[in-house]
């Protein structure tokens, strides 16, 4: 199997291209199916846009890095920043059977993290944010 990737991105959006492209070629020999590949991609760059846009409010360049490893059937993403503490899982679930015009604005990117993967987790060490999502291949339940 893959040797386990780690990704030093600056807080730029224009980062993302390239995050996409890493975690399609690690993800190959795992062998997800298309909507696996594509949840995957999709929680990734919600989380990696809102660490950009919302983690470093002071203007200055900063660097966070994306941990990717697997195990058959199963891939792992540790996003590790130095960003202000914030868990973004401890938002209020959005009620998606409200009327758009009555929802609250942020957090429907969260709730398709916490949808898309069979793991999330956050928390806060030695000055860090570290959010840990999983998504388990090819599951028949789904």
């Amino acid at each position: 199997m893959s040797s386990p990737l780690q990704l030093t991105l600056a807080n730029d959006l224009a980062e993302i291209p390239r995050l996409a492209a890493a975690v399609e070629t690690f993800c190959e020999p795992f062998e997800p199916s298309m909507k696996d590949g594509m949840a995957l991609q999709l929680a990734l760059e919600e989380i990696v846009t809102n660490v950009i846009n919302h983690g470093y409010s002071d203007g200055q360049p900063h660097a966070f890095t994306v941990a990717l490893s697997g195990e058959p059937g199963r891939i792992r993403a540790v996003i590790t920043d130095d960003a202000p503490a914030y868990d973004p899982l401890a938002r209020a679930d959005v009620d998606t059977s409200l009327p758009l015009e009555d929802r609250a604005i942020g957090g429907l990117g969260v709730h398709l993290v916490k949808k898309l993967m069979d793991v999330s987790h956050y928390e806060r060490r030695d000055g860090k944010n570290i959010l840990t999502i999983e998504r388990r291949l090819n599951d028949p339940s789904r």
